[in-house]
């Protein structure tokens, strides 16, 4: 037989263990209310969150009482779980809305951040391009011009096999004729 004093204790920590459980369900609801999870996403959350939640108080209560399940268990997690959300489910909710607010605002920091980096790291790469693209489009715009009024047909299947040619090489170089 167990003596009073360590069915008190078992009790007071089966108390405690309602209290995380009540905590662990204060988190899964702010968490679910900032992801604003639809119908689906909801009631998988569900399905994950009561089996972890589950996990959890199993493996508290064998750390605590050997996993011993007698009636004052049930009392004392209901009497915890009671307990936390009347006197601690507001301040804490709000501290968990205010952590996960300052989480979004801190990621979304980094993105912009990584944004600069990923456009400084690609201006030479652009500049580069402009100097190469642009007077190739312009020289291509006067061949276009004086080829086709001097020489005809010819030049333009010698232009047109040597453009194949470097597209082959550089992709990047395909032009498309308006004719």
């Amino acid at each position: 037989m167990v003596p009073l004093l360590d069915q008190f204790y078992y009790f007071a920590l089966t108390i405690l263990i309602g209290m995380v459980a009540g905590f662990c369900y204060d988190l899964y609801k702010v968490t679910r209310g900032t992801l604003r999870l639809r119908r689906f996403g909801t009631a998988l959350g569900d399905i994950f969150f009561w089996l972890i939640l589950t996990g959890v108080v199993f493996i508290l209560l064998l750390l605590g009482n050997w996993g011993e399940v007698r009636l004052y268990v049930f009392l004392g997690l209901a009497l915890g779980v009671i307990l936390y959300l009347n006197f601690f489910s507001r301040s804490t909710t709000s501290l968990l809305n205010l952590f996960f607010r300052a989480i979004r605002q801190l990621g979304l920091w980094l993105l912009m951040l990584l944004a600069l980096i990923w456009k400084a790291l690609c201006l030479p790469f652009r500049i580069l391009y402009l100097m190469v693209a642009v007077p190739l489009g312009w020289t291509a715009k006067v061949l276009n011009k004086v080829t086709g009024r001097l020489i005809g047909k010819p030049v333009r299947r010698l232009k047109q096999k040597l453009r194949n040619r470097i597209a082959s090489i550089f992709p990047i170089f395909e032009y498309k004729d308006r004719e």
